[in-house]
């Protein structure tokens, strides 16, 4: 789920420059200077020009997702765990077991 949302990044990012706004995909912000060690850099956090509205769009479809997969596994647990029961083993024959009969 969260590739998914990775690969959908860039097609936001493409509906969002409607108002002429660029947004950065890269985690890292590049600064102003280009000398070495100079300026402040954005690592593992969020692009502040990406609207709220996103981050609110993710959240509410990561809680569908998660009611989906809680509510069909509680309602629906059969189809993670057969209900069939299984045959006793002991009482296979030799022929099902395919072990050759005795021919003294």
């Amino acid at each position: 789920m969260i590739y998914l949302l990775s690969r959908l990044r860039p097609i936001a990012a493409t509906v969002c420059l409607q108002n002429n706004k660029s947004l950065s995909l890269s985690p890292v912000q590049k600064t102003s200077r280009p000398t070495r060690n100079a300026g402040a850099a954005l690592y593992r956090r969020h692009d502040p020009s990406e609207p709220k509205g996103w981050h609110y769009f993710v959240e509410a479809l990561s809680a569908f997702f998660w009611f989906w997969i809680l509510y069909h596994s509680f309602y629906e647990f059969n189809h993670l765990v057969p209900d069939d029961t299984y045959p006793d083993p002991s009482k296979f024959t030799n022929e099902e077991r395919m072990i050759p009969a005795d021919d003294d």
